[in-house]
């Protein structure tokens, strides 16, 4: 088992490049790198004569192909590392409110702006709490 998997149970997702979101059956885990515990976020069941997990692992990062897996015991068991294809011409628009001085637009739209561009994964978990803070300090 790797140093990494100290923590009985648990496994690291880790991509290159790192700030993908993962997701478990489609649920948001957070970003790469992550720790999770394949119990709390992956069905188990029985499978032919077999009890095991299975669901599906993706991981999304804007100007990249999602990467994803079916999961089951096998790949649960160990750290999973995945190479993300990406465009190297990607240069991502900065949303509105992440515009240096941006201030224009009601703080309603604004926070609805960056809720909509973290859900789809086009902005990490930090860079969402980034902002949200700065719009929420404006008020």
């Amino acid at each position: 088992m790797d140093a990494s998997n100290a923590k009985a149970g648990h496994i690291r997702i880790t991509s290159d490049p790192a700030g993908a979101t993962a997701y478990a059956d489609g649920a948001a885990l957070g970003a790469t790198p992550i720790e999770i515990n394949p119990a709390d976020h992956f069905r188990s069941g029985f499978v032919g004569l077999s009890y095991r997990y299975y669901g599906t692992l993706t991981l999304k990062k804007a100007g990249c192909e999602p990467w994803s897996t079916d999961v089951n015991d096998s790949i649960l068991s160990r750290d999973v590392r995945a190479r993300l294809k990406c465009d190297p011409n990607y240069r991502p628009d900065a949303p509105a409110a992440a515009k240096p001085g941006s201030t224009s637009g009601d703080p309603t739209e604004r926070l609805e702006r960056i809720e909509a561009l973290h859900e789809k994964g086009l902005i990490s978990d930090e860079e969402y709490n980034r902002l949200r803070t700065r719009i929420l300090d404006q008020l």
